[in-house]
């Protein structure tokens, strides 16, 4: 009667003590995958906002250089506009859009991102660079509608001017944005860290002051209690190594565009700014060339946005083929890719090109049963041509070359000259 009195209390010790540890273990577990799972949902709205940021820098200049075409366009040439118009039409708009979200926080996912103090003094402090992008944006509409030349060179002196002071506090806006989605991302970090810890120390409280003295009670419960320890240890190491996986995925998401995979527009200039560092430091030659699908808008109005994203995939594939593993290319834009070549020699790089266009001319793309072909336009600077500056003069010569094989009939390369 004893031993069954004692084996029924020793049942009901080991069951509470086992229901406490499980419980905890469910506690702990809970509590880390929303606190962990609430700063991903913040790091990723981030990362989205760092993009629309870095964005709203390369189409303040995508402006500026619209209006030098439409004024050559509408006065100098006399030649066609509607697409240049078009052109700047989207621009602006898709500036205001940005505009909007960076000074709001309110994303068009769907989204509310809580501003910092710091991005709220650049928007509506002295900087005030909410109202002053929106008064450039304002300036390049009436430009739309002006068709008598002074006003439209008054104008376009008044967007020259304030063009280069809003670029750079553009960029502080898009380095702070960045800053702080570092900082939520070493927030993470240090989560983990914490998690990991504090699942240790709960681990360590359970073994001393749970799982031992059911040992001492039990000797026969020692292989048990050893088997759930090890099944605890193991799911603290999948949770640290899901969690590490789900930082570097974040890492690549923010410097990858998630249609293509290719390198997004945040890591160009980065990179550009190392390779000119690097020809005037050791004159180690590169090139860039700006390339466009021609006419795009077709393939969307024809065969649909899905054919139009398979065939920007599809592309993407041939550009990474036809380059080395050191060349990098990147998607900046709707149907608009860079492709960086380093210390390659300019004929090279011109035969290079030109394989590119012959290869994409003949490629047949195939969706859901159609087939149908399109051709690229480019535009190609190389240090053999010409030393350039700085970033902003080896984007203007670049697009302008790309301009002009437009101009000339498409389906071609055109070399940069000088500005």
């Amino acid at each position: 009667m004893m031993a069954d009195k004692t084996r029924s209390s020793l049942h009901t010790l080991i069951t509470k003590r086992y229901m406490l540890a499980v419980t905890l273990i469910a506690l702990l577990s809970s509590f880390a995958a929303y606190t962990l799972k609430s700063a991903l949902s913040d790091v990723d709205n981030t990362a989205y906002i760092v993009n629309i940021s870095g964005s709203q820098r390369m189409l303040s200049q995508h402006i500026a250089l619209d209006i030098h075409r439409l004024y050559q366009q509408r006065f100098v040439m006399n030649t066609e506009q509607t697409e240049t118009e078009n052109l700047l039409t989207q621009h602006i708009d898709t500036m205001k859009s940005a505009n909007h979200q960076l000074a709001s926080g309110q994303l068009n996912n769907g989204h509310q991102l809580e501003l910092s103090p710091t991005i709220r003094d650049i928007y509506f402090g002295d900087i005030d660079l909410y109202d002053r992008v929106n008064f450039y944006l304002k300036i390049a509409t009436q430009i739309l509608d002006t068709t008598s030349e002074e006003p439209f060179l008054q104008l376009m002196s008044e967007i020259d001017s304030s063009s280069e002071n809003l670029l750079i506090d553009l960029d502080k806006a898009v380095n702070q944005y960045q800053r702080e989605g570092d900082e939520r991302l070493e927030i993470i970090q240090r989560l983990e860290v914490g998690v990991w810890l504090v699942t240790l120390l709960t681990l360590m409280l359970e073994v001393i002051f749970i799982f031992r003295p059911m040992a001492k009670e039990v000797i026969k419960s020692r292989d048990a209690e050893q088997r759930l320890l090890n099944s605890l240890e193991d799911q603290v190491e999948l949770r640290t190594y899901k969690l590490e996986a789900a930082n570097k995925k974040l890492q690549e998401l923010a410097s990858k565009d998630p249609l293509t995979n290719l390198n997004n527009r945040l890591t160009l200039e980065v990179d550009i700014e190392t390779l000119i560092k690097g020809f005037y430091s050791h004159q180690c030659p590169f090139a860039i060339a700006l390339i466009d699908i021609d006419f795009f808008k077709r393939i969307n109005d024809e065969y649909g946005h899905l054919a139009g994203d398979h065939v920007l995939k599809e592309f993407a594939e041939i550009l990474q083929s036809q380059g080395r593993n050191t060349d990098k290319v990147y998607r900046v834009g709707g149907e608009e890719f860079v492709l960086l070549l380093n210390r390659v020699p300019c004929e090279r790089t011109e035969e290079m090109m030109l394989e590119l266009i012959d290869k994409t001319r003949s490629h047949q793309f195939n969706f859901e049963g159609q087939q149908f072909t399109v051709t690229i336009s480019m535009g190609l600077y190389h240090t053999d041509l010409f030393p350039v500056a700085n970033l902003r003069d080896l984007f203007f010569v670049t697009d302008k070359a790309l301009y002009e094989s437009k101009a000339n009939g498409r389906d071609r390369l055109t070399l940069a000259t000088r500005m």
